[in-house]
């Protein structure tokens, strides 16, 4: 796609046709996004109803995924929830879904005015976040109400904690009843293969742009062509090619550095672990301290930073870190500041929060909390 692209922009073929800017805007930040963005004209596929280049992506992430059929979303995982649940539970149906869902599971209930019966996530108490979701509960939901027509649930959380998808998969199953994994934060994990419709974030996790994600599916539970159906219906009928030649150019870039990159990654989260290991208050919730607490496990990548000393909320974690050292985590919110690491961070942006965090502690040691600079 992407050579395709540069070919059409630097030959003589005059757009008529949409976008309006016409690949005409030679100047300004977005001057080289304008000479690759185009309609799907003739030579360039049709997301809706794919047989070229695009298919070819498609494949290619199947491939990537390990699944059976994969569907691009250019509208982000939001567009997939919805049109997972759409296809999988029938109007005013039952879904069992995880009670910390994403918006968009709530949405898709509402459209389709349908029955959700709710299945609670532990709480992880060092820093009072949602943790797994329980194989033993999902059993015995299923084994108390036998309408329930799909099962919804989230792994990793936004935070990083994983379920056991495989097992619950397997109840699941064992049902004759699909399992949908909204796993919009684990682009960059090892996905379960036995879930029948899993949903990712290429963008949240891996070098993509913003927007682009998969719908991926395996076995025959979830029929995948309804499934398309309710992308096309959720999904813009004008696909961004920008965002496209992206996720073509995410593969790329893992195809030939995704290992070492990877490596490097882990490197460089497990100096940042061992660094807060020597902190006195300000502590990141681990794998470890997750599994000792009964969740099943966590993605250390999420780097949930919490005041052990309650001193600190999260928010204000967030604000210090924004305003007097000039990182900007993820969100705040209750104990927790999230910062979201990927494989494209540089060594010296885990060096600078380590010292920022670090300098926090002293602080909250000395009972004198850093001024902002402003």
């Amino acid at each position: 796609m992407k050579k395709e692209l540069l070919s059409l922009s630097s030959s003589d073929m005059y757009p008529f046709h949409m976008p309006g800017h016409k690949r005409a805007v030679k100047t300004g930040p977005l001057s080289g996004a304008y000479s690759i963005d185009i309609t799907e004209i003739k030579g360039f596929d049709a997301l809706s109803e794919p047989d070229g280049m695009i298919k070819d992506l498609e494949n290619r992430a199947a491939s990537f995924y390990g699944a059976d059929r994969a569907f691009i979303l250019v509208n982000g995982s939001t567009c997939g929830i919805l049109s997972a649940i759409s296809c999988t539970v029938p109007h005013k149906k039952k879904l069992l879904m995880a009670r910390n869902s994403h918006k968009s599971a709530y949405d898709a209930v509402y459209l389709g005015e349908l029955d959700p019966l709710y299945v609670y996530p532990d709480i992880i108490k060092a820093c009072d976040v949602s943790g797994s979701i329980k194989n033993e509960d999902i059993r015995a939901c299923l084994e108390k109400d036998p309408d329930i027509r799909a099962v919804f649930i989230t792994s990793p959380t936004y935070e990083g904690i994983i379920s056991d998808v495989d097992s619950i998969a397997d109840t699941v199953h064992s049902f004759d009843v699909p399992l949908i994994v909204d796993a919009a934060h684990g682009a960059h994990l090892e996905l379960c293969k036995k879930a029948d419709i899993t949903v990712i974030s290429l963008h949240k996790t891996l070098p993509a742009l913003t927007s682009s994600a998969l719908c991926l599916v395996n076995g025959s539970l979830a029929d995948a062509d309804r499934l398309k159906f309710f992308i096309n219906i959720f999904q813009t009928s004008s696909p961004s090619y920008i965002i496209m030649t992206g996720i073509e150019e995410c593969f790329d870039i893992f195809e030939k550095e995704g290992a070492g990159k990877r490596k490097v990654l882990q490197n460089m989260l497990s100096s940042l672990y061992r660094e807060f290991d020597s902190f006195t208050c300000m502590k990141a919730l681990t794998a470890t301290e997750v599994k000792k607490s009964g969740s099943f496990d966590k993605d250390d990548s999420k780097i949930c930073i919490y005041d052990s000393s309650r001193q600190l909320s999260g928010a204000e974690i967030a604000g210090i870190l924004r305003d007097k050292y000039h990182i900007e985590p993820e969100y705040g919110s209750g104990r927790v500041c999230l910062c979201i690491s990927s494989v494209m961070d540089s060594r010296e942006g885990f060096e600078r929060l380590a010292k920022a965090v670090g300098e926090t502690d002293e602080y909250l040691r000395s009972g004198k909390l850093p001024e902002k600079e402003h």
